[in-house]
């Protein structure tokens, strides 16, 4: 509880002045311990921290203008208490002991308002009920109250029939702790918390929150009383908070969808449907808390989709040493040592040769040798010869050149996937990355031509794309919840051969569930290619397969409208320099062409600040922000190469947000849904896929809101 809050025990009083001390002893033993020698003490203990009920520092009591001689027996053990909170006391005017509907109306009203008053500021959720006195009417509608305004928990004294001292108590029976044989004739029983209803808070053009200085509670004060005691006779005024809940009770439904209507005509961009069902302040909640680094774990758990992510370059170094063994075990002894010969020279210095990757080999072989290097040193060791060269890790292109980036990935890929066996393993290792990292949908961009190489270095593209398959539906039986496709790349830095396209083609045709796109990448500057590459894909386009194209990374602007009026690219990787062109910007806007940002990446090829990273403080504003408000334009975020950016794709949300200067959780679940919104796959698929994860981000979302109350 925060300085100068307040936390309140709210208690009806009736003919036996004697629950309050008994509820006072049960939450706050700290000014009279009753309960001491009870048999089940520890268990109230428990119960009490259990629920987070703290010390009331003022207790409240609601009562009748009949109740006189038990208001001044209270009143008196109260002055005796030597670190007794402030006592207030309301009296109904208008009632006596509520014989009559008016009275128990009067009381009602009372009721309503003290509770409303107590809960105030977020106190309601220190605020304890407690519905051990006075008439049933009287708890009934104390309880009442607390399921509209709010109660940390309700508390009521159940007893086992009352010897004479509990049945007519006197002051100082309660100024100690309860002999054993009075303290268990008594058992308090807690239930709640009672939540807060939406309907008090909402604002709408027809609907504002309700606020307590228009339903007061001050009354006038009775006869003076001690210190720390006040008794207030209190009479009821326009207007009534009874009636006034009441009809907004009956008006639910139009509050409610008049809030809605606001609340989408305020968004840039469509969230998951099923947060708008959640409670207007849960809502608020995750409009206003930001994102950082203590919501890392939570992030693992949301469902999200990559759509940018390599195949080459998703493993990090421990996966990557998994598949080597996988390929190691498999080789004969005189392979082995072959392989070992190859790198003895070199791979356990302390640096190695410039040239290392073109001392790898070719096809198996390289295979085979890069599984000797993996196999031969620890992940450490390895992280240092494959990092250490191009530390620190940012701007690359401009200091080192596009190829700097792409160095601490040639163990992995292609290199690795010359066999069978690592590619089964491989298979394995990317899906529980990707599972583990919370992925519910992945688009993985692979060159098949590449893998699984003859003694001529010629791929087997359509074998590899069975074995893949095989082992991909292997692991996802074993561990459902995650999708992954392919999506086929096509290579700009070489000429395109018939053979090339031919595989993309006919790798849609019997793969029809596991490829689903065309991707143009490499090196951007070096080969563009856009005409060739417009000559060269007409089959691809006959095929109707959706295409996305790495441009704008780092390069002009007039490559993304190549991208898109060449190509027709439906997405477009990195876009980075997209701003240069705002007529542009507004038409992939307008046709809803997404942009794939890799933050990590973008750091790490393009160059971009991060307040985090002191290598950046010079660098150019990630354009995220201004391509969310500014532009309006469809972002999805992605890892790009996770493995060789040690990065994970709810890394990538946390380090968005950081780059940006800000993203609110609502932000942030909004561009979670946008990657599923732009999948490659049919409008069916995605749509049930979208239904499929949106329960999903509504339980992991009111996980959140309950560990953060």
């Amino acid at each position: 509880m925060g300085e100068g809050e307040k936390s309140v025990l709210l208690c009806t009083l009736g003919a036996s002045w004697g629950v309050v001390p008994e509820v006072v002893g049960v939450v706050a033993p700290g000014v009279i311990d009753l309960f001491r020698s009870h048999a089940r003490r520890t268990h109230f203990v428990q119960e009490v921290q259990s629920r987070g009920i703290v010390p009331p520092t003022e207790v409240w009591v609601v009562t009748t203008r009949g109740t006189e001689e038990q208001r001044r027996s209270l009143i008196a053990w109260w002055v005796g208490l030597t670190q007794a909170p402030l006592l207030r006391i309301w009296v109904a005017q208008q009632t006596q002991d509520l014989g009559s509907a008016e009275e128990c109306e009067e009381m009602r009203e009372l009721i309503f308002r003290l509770v409303f008053h107590a809960s105030q500021r977020g106190q309601h959720r220190t605020l304890v009920l407690s519905l051990a006195g006075g008439r049933k009417t009287m708890s009934a509608d104390l309880q009442w109250a607390g399921s509209i305004f709010g109660a940390r928990a309700c508390l009521h004294v159940i007893d086992r029939g009352l010897p004479e001292p509990l049945r007519n108590p006197t002051p100082e029976l309660f100024a100690a702790p309860l002999a054993p044989e009075l303290a268990n004739c008594l058992e308090p029983v807690f239930f709640g918390p009672l939540e807060r209803s939406d309907l008090v808070d909402l604002s709408t053009d027809d609907c504002t929150p309700l606020r307590a200085e228009d339903f007061p509670i001050e009354g006038v004060s009775l006869e003076a009383t001690a210190a720390r005691v006040e008794v207030r006779l209190w009479e009821s005024s326009e207007p009534s908070l009874v009636a006034t809940w009441l009809t907004r009770e009956r008006n639910r439904a139009s509050i409610y969808v008049t809030h809605l209507k606001t609340l989408l005509e305020q968004e840039p961009r469509a969230n998951w449907y099923g947060l708008y069902r959640l409670p207007p302040r849960q809502i608020d909640s995750l409009r206003t808390t930001t994102v950082g680094p203590h919501l890392r774990a939570w992030l693992q758990t949301v469902p999200k989709a990559d759509l940018h992510c390599h195949l080459g370059g998703v493993l990090d170094i421990r996966a990557q040493r998994e598949v080597a063994r996988a390929l190691w075990e498999t080789l004969p002894a005189r392979e082995r040592q072959h392989a070992l010969d190859q790198v003895t020279g070199w791979c356990r210095q302390k640096e190695w040769p410039a040239n290392w990757p073109e001392l790898l080999g070719k096809g198996r072989e390289r295979g085979k040798t890069a599984a000797a290097i993996l196999c031969s040193l620890n992940e450490e060791d390895l992280a240092e010869r494959l990092y250490a060269p191009t530390e620190p890790r940012v701007a690359l292109v401009k200091r080192r050149g596009f190829r700097a980036y792409e160095i601490p990935g040639d163990l992995s890929g292609s290199t690795l996937l010359q066999s069978e066996e690592a590619v089964r393993e491989y298979a394995r290792q990317v899906y529980g990355r990707l599972k583990q990292d919370g992925v519910r949908y992945c688009e993985l961009r692979c060159s098949p031509q590449k893998y699984l190489c003859d003694e001529n270095n010629h791929g087997n593209g359509q074998r590899f794309l069975i074995v893949f398959e095989e082992a991909l539906r292997k692991a996802q039986a074993q561990d459902p919840g995650l999708e992954v496709r392919l999506i086929l790349v096509i290579d700009r830095r070489r000429p395109i051969t018939e053979a090339e396209v031919d595989l993309v083609v006919q790798a849609r045709r019997s793969h029809a569930e596991l490829v689903v796109g065309v991707d143009v990448a490499g090196d951007e500057h070096a080969a563009p290619r856009f005409e060739e590459l417009t000559r060269s894909l007409d089959r691809v386009f006959e095929e109707c397969l959706p295409l996305t194209i790495h441009a704008g990374e780092g390069e002009s602007a007039h490559n993304i409208w190549q991208a898109v009026y060449r190509l027709h690219a439906e997405r477009v990787g990195h876009g980075l320099t997209l701003h240069q062109q705002p007529e542009l910007a507004k038409r992939l806007r307008d046709r809803g062409i997404a942009i794939e940002l890799c933050p990590t990446s973008n750091i790490e090829v393009v160059g971009f600040y991060d307040p985090e990273l002191e290598e950046t403080w010079n660098m150019p504003e990630y354009p995220l922000k201004s391509y969310l408000r500014d532009l309006g334009l469809d972002v999805v975020l992605c890892t790009d190469n996770p493995g060789i950016s040690r990065t994970s794709l709810a890394e990538e949300y946390v380090r968005a947000a950081r780059m940006c200067g800000g993203m609110t959780v609502w932000q942030l679940l909004s561009l979670v849904r946008a990657s599923f919104e732009h999948t490659f796959l049919p409008a069916d698929r995605r749509s049930a896929l979208l239904r499929q994860c949106d329960s999903e981000i509504v339980r992991c979302v009111t996980q959140l809101l309950s560990a953060t109350r």
